[in-house]
């Protein structure tokens, strides 16, 4: 998934440069996170300056069958100078970038232009992308704003994710996947809009551990909460004021919270609790 290409040019020599993944399969309108990973091995300090308004980085696109992607936004990478022996791992999102809408693999390469005006290109990265599997679907709002909201678990190998998907129909709109968490299929998740229009979500996400999502009409991620299962199982709740609550389950606090709250007891004399 990875690999470095070097030359015989005394300039291409002290730079190793690698296209990057964590993972190999992606959702369909979901973000393709990837990382260029630059490495200078030479004995001086190089610069990466883009020059005449040309990015010294660019990523090229293209489906498995030879299919060159067009570019939606430019890349606008930041200045690099690394000192002899440093590494950097540039961290980018392709889905922003690239029009890449349809099922299906691809490839990609990263290319840097140095300083003399040579270029560094490295060999193809290859990924999927795939559409997923609908769990719950409903329309919301009428006209050129009615919105659809879509629940879809995908594969990631070897995990599977939940996702939302936000459409807007008539204005051939769709809003980046949010991934909401691992999902285990335990039942299906619930949700319910409240009196914002928010969308809550309630999903298992390990044996005895819920989830709690909450996003806009954009799908934009506002709150998350885990909860552990106790003598009842977590479910939301919508109150006569169109408030959604979750009934059951007890909150687990992040580990961050955990120590800053048994600071704060030890400071008053009481203990933590376990």
């Amino acid at each position: 998934m990875s690999f470095a290409l070097a030359w015989a040019s005394p300039v291409w020599a002290q730079l190793d440069l690698r296209l990057e993944t964590s993972q190999s399969c992606f959702l369909q309108f979901a973000p393709i996170p990837v990382q260029v990973v630059l490495k200078n091995f030479g004995g001086q300090a190089l610069q990466l300056v883009s020059r005449d308004e040309a990015p010294w980085l660019e990523v090229i696109v293209q489906s498995n069958d030879g299919l060159m992607i067009r570019p939606e936004k430019p890349l606008a990478p930041p200045q690099i100078t690394l000192a002899p022996g440093q590494s950097q791992a540039l961290p980018l999102d392709l889905a922003p970038h690239f029009l890449i809408r349809e099922p299906g693999g691809y490839r990609a390469r990263a290319s840097v232009r140095l300083a003399n005006g040579e270029t560094l290109l490295t060999e193809p990265l290859a990924f999927l992308v795939g559409r997923g599997e609908v769990l719950w679907s409903v329309p919301r709002g009428q006209g050129r704003d009615r919105r659809i909201f879509s629940l879809l678990r995908y594969y990631e190998d070897p995990n599977v994710g939940l996702y939302l998907r936000v459409e807007v129909p008539e204005q051939n709109l769709v809003y980046p996947a949010q991934r909401l968490g691992p999902y285990l299929p335990i039942g299906k998740p619930s949700a319910e809009f409240d009196e914002k229009n928010h969308l809550h979500i309630l999903h298992v996400v390990a044996p005895g551990e819920h989830r709690i999502s909450v996003v806009n009409q954009d799908g934009r991620l506002l709150r998350e909460e885990l909860r552990q299962e106790g003598g009842q199982k977590p479910r939301l709740r919508r109150s006569p004021d169109g408030l959604i609550d979750v009934e059951g389950g007890t909150v687990i606090l992040p580990s961050h919270l955990r120590e800053k709250l048994s600071t704060l007891q030890a400071r008053a004399g009481t203990a933590a609790a376990p």
